[in-house]
């Protein structure tokens, strides 16, 4: 009975470890992708404007004025609003489910030499962090998450160095 119910508390460690391993992994990947598109909105509204400013200068052409004007609205309100705000949110994210696949290795390593109940209390309290992370997260979408996986199953997450 008390090995079975071991090696039910390895399982639950194990399954904490992989979902905080593909989350974290996921969150990492959003927070690259939100940080991306969160300096192009405000870099490229911004370099319409420049261009188009110059193009109006130079051959005096009203349109250009006003693309000039609206591209620079966008990049001013852009950067006002925080494009890069849903970046750090993620990195947030991210960096607390690494913080919780390490904790769950760290147990399913060294544990062994504990008993059953403080083992089973660790895991309530590994899933207890868990719940609260994701209670807090903003969801990543599918695309992220399987890039995430195939970065996973690549070894971006293993110790091993590479030969």
């Amino acid at each position: 009975m008390a090995n079975s119910t071991a090696d039910e508390i390895l399982e639950s460690l194990k399954r904490i470890e992989i979902d905080a391993t593909y989350s974290a992994q996921s969150y990492f990947e959003a927070a690259k992708s939100a940080d991306f598109w969160g300096r192009f909105i405000v870099f490229f509204p911004a370099l319409v404007s420049a261009v188009s400013g110059v193009i109006s200068t130079i051959y005096s052409v009203k349109f250009g004025g006003v693309l000039s004007a609206v591209s620079g609205a966008v990049a001013a309100t852009a950067s006002f609003l925080g494009a890069n705000s849903l970046s750090r949110s993620y990195r947030e994210s991210a960096r607390k489910y690494t913080s919780l696949r390490h904790a769950a290795r760290l147990e399913i390593s060294l544990g062994a030499n504990r008993t059953i109940e403080e083992r089973e209390a660790t895991v309530r309290s590994l899933s207890a962090t868990r719940d609260s992370i994701i209670a807090t997260d903003e969801p990543v979408s599918n695309r992220l998450f399987r890039r995430a996986s195939q970065r996973i199953e690549g070894g971006v997450t293993s110790y091993q160095s590479s030969p």
